[in-house]
């Protein structure tokens, strides 16, 4: 029993809600990150994240968002976007900050107003040409059921 509990403790724990992010044709299964605590933990101790997954942050107003890496093992891509989806800024391949740095970690963009913003595997602007005046697509549920919807208008479910 103690095994098990301790195993269950080395997993992450996923944000609240969910939903997906489009850009062109590419679709991303998103997790949300609402609350200051799902904002503060972000992507911090996670071993790797799928090419096909990001992690969309909400805010209710424009604002400096910058990102800090603590705890951050893997490599991201980072986009700002503005209320329309339209990217007002990017990070590309945003290093890790190790744990054993603590606090002395550097924070990244942040330095244009945005309402919002996506993390992505580290490769993924490079990979789909993602840049500064494109717009994305999003359609989310927040944990307390609320929907989260903008940018440009998702494609439609294909029927078989």
């Amino acid at each position: 029993m103690r095994m098990w509990f301790t195993a269950l403790l080395s997993l992450p724990l996923l944000a609240a809600g969910g939903g997906t992010v489009v850009f062109k044709q590419t679709s991303f299964m998103a997790e949300v990150a609402a609350t200051d605590a799902e904002k503060a933990k972000g992507l911090m101790y996670r071993q790797s994240l799928a090419k096909d997954r990001c992690m969309f942050f909400v805010y209710g107003e424009e604002g400096y968002h910058a990102i800090w890496m603590k705890n951050c093992l893997i490599a991201l891509d980072v986009v700002w976007i503005d209320a329309e989806g339209k990217v007002v800024e990017t990070a590309e391949h945003v290093p890790p900050c190790s744990p054993m740095r603590g606090d002395d970690c550097p924070t990244y963009g942040g330095t244009i107003p945005a309402r919002y913003f996506i993390e992505f595997p580290a490769g993924t602007f490079k990979h789909l040409g993602l840049k500064k005046g494109d717009r994305l697509g999003w359609d989310l549920t927040l944990d307390d059921g609320r929907a989260v919807r903008g940018g440009l208008p998702l494609p439609k479910a294909k029927k078989k």
